[in-house]
């Protein structure tokens, strides 16, 4: 399997995952919890936030965002349609981009002024590692009745 082929099943499981732990945090069981629930959220927004600044440095235009947080409560709805539509984006491109293009570079600047340089394979890692070190946060944060169904594993997803 190449880097591609590679990159694209991690966002399509990197899209399955998320979808599957939007589920629990709609569950009614999640209710129960509004603190570790705006936390959650807290931190849902700011990987969002992440993977659309990365997304408008891929496309190679403005971003919108002034900062990689929102101290704005978070609306869970409006939460798993960003994520919905921000996956399947990337599901989409990965499917797309060729081996050629990973190696191009993407010149940007972080939020915090300083300059940045990427690979497109570079960001597409660093988007995937980073999605996926937050939901592990999140899994620390939420208590068992929320996510006692959630399997947050690539094996999981391989076996699909």
């Amino acid at each position: 399997m190449c880097t591609k082929d590679l990159l694209h099943s991690l966002y399509r499981y990197k899209a399955w995952s998320e979808e599957a732990l939007f589920k629990c945090l709609k569950a009614p069981a999640a209710t129960s919890f509004p603190v570790e629930m705006e936390k959650a959220c807290y931190w849902l927004s700011h990987i969002n936030i992440v993977d659309q600044l990365f997304i408008a440095r891929l496309q190679g235009k403005p971003d919108g965002f002034d900062d990689v947080v929102t101290e704005q409560r978070q609306d869970i709805i409006q939460l798993e349609e960003d994520f919905s539509r921000a996956n399947q984006w990337f599901v989409n491109y990965t499917k797309s981009v060729t081996a050629m293009e990973l190696s191009d570079p993407v010149a940007f600047n972080f939020k915090d002024g300083k300059p940045g340089n990427m690979t497109k394979e570079q960001i597409l890692a660093h988007v995937l590692s980073h999605g996926l070190q937050h939901r592990g946060g999140i899994g620390t944060i939420l208590p068992r009745e929320i996510l006692q169904d959630h399997k947050d594993h690539f094996t999981t997803f391989l076996k699909l």
